[in-house]
């Protein structure tokens, strides 16, 4: 099974929960998303602000990021269908994240941490994992610079827009986490058109944009 195949399986659980007070505009194909707050744009990019989160999360170390995000979101999928201390089923939601460490190599082994935001109703309190390669992880209050694109979230047009983010960000003086960038994944591979994913860097500090937002 290819890893954008799985991800048909990861959406068949549309949440009805509703972690954000005001859905994103791009959260369509559940109900449940990380919401934030819009700080300011640029013709290049996006500055958010997100809220402190708890995710579910495990690693992989493959050569190929579609293999990482395959096996990845294997043990996800069965820990939110079931495979979890309490036998919970917890719905699916949006933008599924996929950590990349920042290196210039292609063929060499990188370790991938593939994110999945628990819903509202297991923030606090989450079942335990069975599988002991599934952990959770809290997000701190954070800015975010995020660059838009359509398609599917692969390694060519994620590395892609990182690097065309990453040289934007340096013309624009931003201070930034440049260790590592996230793909945020929002669509099920059934989607043929109007797709959306993001490539996102961390900020160091507050951000401080040209054009703020009304």
């Amino acid at each position: 099974m290819y890893w954008a195949e799985l991800i048909i399986l990861l959406f068949l659980g549309l949440t009805e929960a509703g972690i954000s007070y005001s859905k994103p505009a791009q959260c369509k194909e559940v109900n449940e998303c990380f919401s934030y707050n819009l700080v300011c744009e640029t013709p290049d990019y996006e500055v958010r602000h997100y809220n402190a989160s708890k995710w579910v999360a495990t690693n992989v170390t493959s050569l190929v990021m579609e293999f990482a995000g395959y096996q990845g979101f294997t043990r996800i999928f069965q820990y939110i269908r079931g495979k979890n201390v309490e036998g919970k089923h917890i719905n699916m939601t949006a933008p599924v994240l996929l950590q990349i460490p920042q290196t210039e190599g292609i063929m060499e082994y990188k370790n991938y941490v593939i994110h999945f935001l628990l819903p509202t109703d297991y923030q606090q309190n989450p079942p335990a994992p069975i599988d002991t390669n599934i952990y959770f992880i809290d997000f701190p209050d954070m800015y975010t610079y995020v660059k838009s694109f359509g398609g599917w979230l692969m390694t060519w047009n994620l590395k892609n827009y990182a690097s065309k983010l990453k040289q934007q960000l340096n013309n624009a003086g931003e201070h930034y986490n440049s260790n590592y960038y996230y793909g945020a994944a929002y669509n099920s591979p059934m989607t043929l058109v109007g797709r959306h994913n993001e490539v996102w860097y961390i900020a160091q500090g507050t951000p401080v944009c040209p054009t703020q937002v009304p």
